[in-house]
Formats: structure tokens, C-alpha cells, sequence
């Protein structure tokens, strides 16, 4: 039994009392009512404690919940009642409560939306298209230029959202309370039809690019190749400077799962409304896109006979010729490959699931095998020294940034019980390696504010260096995405690293959080993009691993995806057990932010707070941990 805080004029009894005393009357019809409103108001407070003192009389003789659970704190300031800097809200609480967990993923989301729901934030209002972001003032965090230059991936994270949010409430399940926190219907649809209708007009003009798309100018070009911004007249969808005869493969494999989620989804709602007009047409557009880049993948990206490589670039000879009609106009400048175990991955399974191998001999059999003959001599094993001295075994990394985990975002790799070790294993070196090292947060490539990591002020080189492949020489900043691999594989102890990195001092925003904080004292990026931000919020739902599970059930891949990536995985970690918590962030932050929040406490949010607000409780390793156990998910058709 539990007490609701209800606004009541959205209550229709209690908002009808309010809107009859608000008409005009006389001074005695006046005083009648008043009397009436209070003697009313004072019936329902009596009403209130009866309950209360029933509650507490039905818990005190044993009834409700377990004793031993913690009892889920009452939230009475919401993020959206005008102060946006809701972290401190969470002070205290257990993140192993699925209520809490629940409560924080709604304001998160609320706050999140301001961005990847606001048009000319963070897509463009009339071509539909994702920007890389917003820049904001460094002071009053007022949006000014937008980042015009985007990429496939940018667009594979707003793709994979809109698929959750369309979904039909029974294959939402749980989610479905959450979808208008992402998008309402009439918003998803009103801006899939603008996206598919640059993506198509795009693809009449360069039908070399087979459906995919370069690094791109979401509102067009100048003469000289430069993005057009907010203030210049719209233009048709361009390539970025740089790109006009290119594109990666990389994010094209992000895009391209995206797209194949997106379209099971518009199907099925298509037919449980009946088959609508408009959605049927959606669907069949977006099925368009699909078919185009399942057409055009093997010619576009892979290196041909023998060669056993996907290109990490692709170069187009002639922007004329339909990249579905053979591989002779595709080649590759680059000597970059995509043979990585990380994010790479997506690009090469859906080549391998739904490519056309039809130009190599038995459906291009042999070239797939080598394909990931190949890939398997690039997955590596690392051991992470715990702090009670015991060795832990973990993928190596190649920096060992979260951003490297990107395809767990898309594809049901958790779903495979030995994989799903490894990668608990790996989340588990990342979250102790921070609390054992006093650093206030996690690590992913990302902006870092300041001259940090100049000249370009990107940290790309940012991890863990004793289990990744690469030197790591940009630990300088912490950045809240870093929490969603964690996220997706505990979501208590995700969400509370998150949170702990957004109570960095001006860490949230009325856009949500910002892109990263100095990891060593008070200072924070003020810009807002996908990779920093949405990447947190798709792993808040969840991703889209089921509904791309469904997909590779329907098209009778999901043998295939286990036989390739848990064969890939067994052969390198067959002996690998997995971990059975995570550890929590500590209590309070380091002394070098205690205090700091006068000046930095983002005034453009609504708070006045200057007083610093240690987190939730626990803070020993051993303590602060959360049980994996029950999280693990189910792929059909095994």
C-alpha cells in the first residue's frame, strides 16, 4: 500500500471542486463555498491518516513486503517540476530496487528528451536527419551552433529509438509505460517520414552509396563543400567534406541494424492497427531502405575473392553507378579492415546474415568462413588483478573505452550465456578499476573540456592500458555515457555510476547531461551529441537486442549468429567463469569536487543548491555490490 503525490487539477474529482470554486459568485455564495472547499479539503486530509495509520498497522503485524528490503524513498521533486539537476535526489538510495531503478530511467528520460526528441537540437526539423549535436554557451548553456557534420551512427542510435518507441504494447512489455518519455507516435512517424524521404532522394542522386550513407551534411552543402547551419537556406542532403566518394563501414553496420529493427517494428504495428494507410506505406518505404543495403553490403564492403576482409572504407569510382548491381565500382584506398571484436562486428553479421553472396561461388561460403577465421585470431584474452588479488579474465580491449561496446547496444550478444560472462567480466574490471582508482567515473573515448587532449580536444586513447592492446594515454576526462555497457549488464549498478557522474559539478543541463567532465577537478564539456547522451538512453530500455533477436528468428539467422559469435567467443573464453556483482560508486566524490558546486551549479536549470550532496550509501568494494543473478536474457530459437 503506498501514498501517491497527485497534482490536483489532473485528478477529474478534485479538479472539478477546484474549477467550480474558481467560478465568479456572490460574496455569500463566496464564503459558502470556501467553507465547503475547506471542510472538504480537511475530510480528505483525515481520510490520508486513517490510511497512513492502517498502512502501519498492516506492516507492523507482519503483512506487505519483506522486512529486509529497503523501502523505496518517495520522490517529490521530479525533473520536470523545474530543476534539472535531479541527481542529488537519488542520495541514498538502493539501486537494487527496481522501483528506484524505474524512477530514476523516467527522470533521466525526461531529461535526455531535450535532446533527442528537440528538433534543431539534435536532428533537423525539416530534413529529418541527425546532427552530430549542439554546441552551448559556456555560461548560460544557450544552444548556438549546431554540429552539422553527422555520420550512420548518429542515425543508427535515432533509428534504434524510434523502433522502441513504436513498438506494440504487447512486444513492449514492461517498456511500454516508457515509450512516450522517447517518442509519441505522431512524433516518430511525422519524423521517419521526413528521414526516408532525404534517405531516398539521397539515394536517386547517388546510387553508388547502395542505401548507405557517408558523413554527412544534414542540411546540405555549400559550393566550397562546408555544412549549411540553422541560418542558410535548407539544401538536399550531401556528403561532409571529405566524403563525397566514400563512406564507413563501421557505422554503416550500426545504421543498417537499426534500419532492420525499425522495420519489424513498423510492420507489425502496421498490422496491429489494421494495416493504416499511412503506416503500411512507412513500413513498405523503410522495407525499401532495408532491401537496398541487404542488395548492395557484400559489393559495397567486401574486399573480394579470397580475401576473407570487410573494408573499413569504401570508395565509389563512378556516383552514378547502383552499388547493387556488382562490386567493380566499389574499391578501398585505406589498409584498415574491420577484423575487430568490438563495434566493427555489426557491419561484417550483417553481411554474413543478410548480405547478397550471390557473385562468389556456393553463396560465398568459403569467403564468409575466412571472414571469421580471420576475426577469431583478433579476439584476445586479458587479466585484470582485483583488489583481493584474484585474476580476472576479460576481451582484451583495444583502448578498453565503453565505446568499444557498442554492438551489445544492437545486437542479443547477452543473450549467449559464455559471452554474457565475458562481458560481465569486462564491466566488472571497468567499474572496480574507477573505485579502486578514486576516479570519478568511467572512461570512453569522448570531447574533454578545455586544451585537454589537443590539438582536437578529442580523448580518443582513453581505458584501461593493463588489459587493452593499445597504449592509453588520455585518462583526463570521465563521461556519463560510459555507464551503458554497464547499464545493459546490471542496470542497478549502471545506473548508479551514471548518476554518480551526473553529480559531478555542472554535469546536467535543461538538455540532460553534457559531454564530460575533467576527471581531475571541476570542469565540463558544454556540448551535446548523440555518442555522448542517447547511447545511455537506448541502454536504459534495454537496446534493441530483442527486437533484433525477433528479426533473426523470422529469418531463420539466429543458428547462424550463435554458431559465428559464440564459436568466436568459446574459442578464446570456454573456461571463463562469470562474475556475480558489481560494485556500486563510492559514497561522496573525490575531495577535489566536494564543494565545488558554487559556480558550477548551472543556474540555466533552476536550482540554487550550492551545497554538495554525497550519493547513495555503501562504499567498500566488498559492500557495494549488486547480484547478477536473473538478469540474463533469453534468445528465442535456440
Amino acid at each position: 500500500m503506498q501514498l501517491v503525490a497527485v497534482n490536483p487539477t489532473k485528478v477529474p474529482a478534485i479538479k472539478g471542486i477546484v474549477d467550480e470554486v474558481r467560478k465568479p459568485k456572490s460574496a455569500e455564495a463566496k464564503r459558502w463555498m470556501w467553507i465547503g472547499a475547506i471542510s472538504a479539503v480537511a475530510f480528505m486530509v483525515a481520510v490520508a491518516i486513517a490510511v497512513v495509520n492502517i498502512e502501519k498497522w498492516w506492516h507492523d503485524h507482519g503483512h506487505g513486503h519483506d522486512e529486509t528490503q529497503t523501502p523505496s524513498p518517495l520522490l517529490a521533486v521530479p525533473w520536470n517540476a523545474g530543476c534539472c539537476s535531479f541527481s542529488s535526489l537519488y542520495t541514498g538510495v538502493n539501486w537494487r530496487d527496481p522501483r528506484i531503478q524505474r524512477s530514476f530511467v523516467e527522470n533521466a528520460l525526461a531529461a535526455e528528451r531535450q535532446f533527442f526528441a528537440a528538433p534543431n537540437v539534435s536532428f533537423d526539423a525539416v530534413s529529418g536527419m541527425t546532427y552530430d549535436g549542439r554546441n552551448l554557451e559556456d555560461t548560460s548553456l544557450e544552444p548556438i551552433e549546431i554540429r552539422a557534420a553527422s555520420a550512420p551512427s548518429k542515425e543508427s542510435i535515432q533509428l534504434s529509438l524510434l523502433a522502441l518507441s513504436l513498438q506494440t504494447e504487447e512486444e513492449a512489455g514492461e517498456l511500454a509505460a516508457l515509450q512516450p518519455l522517447v517518442y509519441s507516435q505522431e512524433e516518430a512517424l511525422d519524423l521517419l517520414e521526413k528521414k526516408v524521404s532525404t534517405m531516398e532522394d539521397f539515394d536517386r542522386r547517388y546510387p553508388s552509396f547502395g542505401g548507405f550513407l557517408p558523413w554527412f551534411c544534414a542540411r546540405g552543402t555549400f559550393a566550397n563543400g562546408a555544412c549549411r547551419g540553422l541560418d542558410d537556406p535548407l539544401g538536399p542532403l550531401e556528403a561532409a567534406k571529405g566524403w563525397e566518394t566514400s563512406m564507413p563501414g563501421l557505422d554503416n553496420g550500426q545504421m543498417a541494424w537499426a534500419t532492420a529493427a525499425l522495420v519489424r517494428v513498423l510492420k507489425q504495428h502496421a498490422l496491429a492497427d489494421g494495416a493504416g494507410d499511412r503506416l503500411s506505406r512507412l513500413a513498405q518505404r523503410w522495407e525499401q531502405r532495408l532491401q537496398r543495403m541487404k542488395a548492395s553490403a557484400v559489393n559495397l564492403f567486401y574486399n573480394g575473392l579470397g580475401s576473407g576482409t570487410v573494408r573499413a572504407l569504401t570508395w565509389m569510382t563512378n556516383l552514378s553507378v547502383d552499388a547493387a548491381l556488382g562490386p567493380e565500382n566499389a574499391y578501398t584506398e585505406s589498409p584498415y579492415i574491420l577484423d575487430d571484436a568490438f563495434e566493427g562486428e555489426l557491419m561484417v553479421l550483417f553481411m554474413e546474415l543478410f548480405g547478397n553472396w550471390s557473385g562468389y561461388p556456393n553463396e560465398g561460403q568459403a569467403e564468409r568462413d575466412l571472414i571469421w577465421e580471420h576475426k577469431k585470431s583478433r579476439v584476445g584474452r586479458a587479466t585484470f588483478r582485483m583488489p583481493d588479488g584474484e585474476n580476472l579474465t576479460v576481451q582484451r580491449g583495444f583502448w578498453f573505452s565503453s565505446h568499444e561496446q557498442w554492438k551489445i547496444l544492437q545486437m542479443p550478444y547477452l543473450a549467449i550465456p559464455q559471452v554474457r560472462k565475458v562481458f560481465a567480466n569486462g564491466e566488472l574490471a571497468r567499474l572496480t578499476y574507477s573505485f579502486s582508482e578514486s576516479i570519478p567515473g568511467l572512461f570512453a573515448s569522448v570531447s574533454a573540456p578545455g586544451t585537454l587532449c589537443a590539438p582536437d580536444n578529442y580523448c580518443s586513447a582513453t581505458g584501461i592500458e593493463s588489459i587493452a592492446g593499445e597504449p592509453v594515454t588520455e585518462n583526463f576526462v570521465v563521461t556519463p555515457y560510459a555507464a551503458f555497457p554497464s547499464i545493459l549488464v546490471d542496470r542497478g549498478a549502471g545506473l548508479a555510476w551514471y548518476n554518480y557522474m551526473l553529480s559531478l559539478p555542472g554535469m546536467q543541463s535543461p538538455y540532460g547531461s553534457l559531454e564530460s567532465s575533467n576527471a581531475q577537478e571541476p570542469g565540463v564539456k558544454t556540448i551535446l551529441t548523440w555518442d555522448a547522451k542517447a547511447t545511455t538512453v537506448l541502454a536504459m530500455l534495454g537496446g534493441t537486442g530483442d527486437l533484433i533477436g525477433r528479426v533473426m528468428d523470422e529469418a531463420n539467422a539466429t543458428s547462424k549468429f550463435v554458431d559465428r559469435v559464440g564459436g568466436m567467443y568459446d574459442a578464446v573464453f570456454e573456461d571463463v567463469n562469470g562474475s556475480s556483482a558489481l560494485p556500486l560508486p563510492p559514497t561522496a566524490l573525490p575531495l577535489a569536487f566536494q564543494g565545488a558546486w558554487q559556480g558550477w551549479s548551472n543556474t540555466s536549470c533552476g536550482c540554487n543548491t550550492s551545497e554538495f550532496l554525497p550519493l547513495q550509501s555503501g562504499g567498500d568494494l566488498a559492500s557495494s555490490t549488486i547480484s547478477l543473478e536473473g538478469n540474463a536474457r533469453r534468445l528465442r530459437g535456440l
